[in-house]
């Protein structure tokens, strides 16, 4: 066997379960590997691979593949895309149709993945007995940018609790980015950034709603939940909402007249139509909007 090809089966080894630890008798066992010379030479090989920071050394004499490996060395076929439904816990699932299961995710392999997104997943070896599991490793595509929740102000910074359970991480927001809200107060938080070594994602305070409790900041949390706007330009009223106030009173409890709102309030996460005259009644408390023609 030639070295080269020999230090790709030592590869293949740790690549093909990246986060597990091993030491040469391992790796030699895994490539079918018995005669004391070959086994001499999967040490070799690992002591120039972590020399190299190819593989890391977890304690004494047991290396796993570097993180930043794992894209370039790990099969293609180990990768799935999905949609991360998050957990209160921080454990999630990530829905994909090309495993014809769902994915588990413990609460250390999420990454910067939040609810709702659409993410990578690198598939672990499955365990007899146990779900197919993974690790979140990169984010595609964001399902939101803005959050409804708590500020807790400290001196020089503060930290923004979701009001949805589903969003599992509190917010940093710097100092300079907290946009004059006060401790204590509900506010709309834009993500602005995640730092890949950062436990928590950064935001900037982009709305004030006010005192938790108050009737209309509860009314505009549940809006900004659901994305609705918390106003609409004039024309755009008259133009896609042409009702007229008494109708609208008369029909505010029937879910079919929603229907017309749609071409405005469709968003990817629109709620059911039947939640819709509930919402419908929070936008007008809120924004003390009426349509008219």
């Amino acid at each position: 066997m030639k070295s080269g090809s020999f230090s790709d089966n030592v590869l293949a080894v740790f690549a093909n379960d990246p986060f597990k630890s091993y030491n040469y008798k391992q790796v030699a066992a895994a490539m079918g590997v018995t005669d004391k010379a070959s086994r001499s030479m999967v040490l070799s090989i690992m002591s120039d691979l972590a020399r190299q920071g190819v593989i890391l050394e977890d304690k004494k004499g047991k290396f796993r593949l570097n993180p930043s490996e794992l894209q370039r060395l790990a099969p293609k076929s180990n990768y799935v895309t999905g949609t991360v439904d998050m957990k209160q816990t921080g454990k999630a699932y990530v829905i994909t149709e090309e495993t014809g299961e769902d994915i588990y995710i413990s609460s250390a392999n999420t990454g910067r993945a939040l609810h709702g997104d659409k993410v990578k997943v690198f598939l672990f070896p499955r365990r007899p007995g146990r779900k197919l599991e993974g690790q979140i490793v990169e984010v595609l595509q964001r399902a939101k940018n803005t959050f409804v929740g708590t500020l807790q102000l400290s001196a020089k910074y503060a930290f923004f609790i979701p009001d949805n359970s589903s969003v599992a991480v509190d917010f940093f927001i710097p100092k300079e980015n907290i946009g004059g809200a006060k401790n204590g107060e509900k506010v709309v938080v834009e993500l602005t950034e995640w730092p890949e070594h950062a436990r928590n994602p950064f935001g900037k305070v982009v709305k004030v709603l006010g005192k938790p409790g108050e009737h209309k900041v509860e009314m505009q949390s549940i809006l900004v939940e659901f994305d609705f706007p918390l106003s609409f330009p004039k024309k755009q009223r008259r133009k896609q909402l042409p009702f007229r106030k008494k109708y609208l009173l008369r029909r505010l409890s029937h879910g079919a007249i929603f229907e017309r709102f749609l071409p405005l309030l469709s968003t990817p996460k629109m709620p059911k139509i039947s939640t819709m005259p509930f919402l419908y009644k929070s936008w007008i408390m809120a924004t003390g909007r009426w349509v008219s023609t």
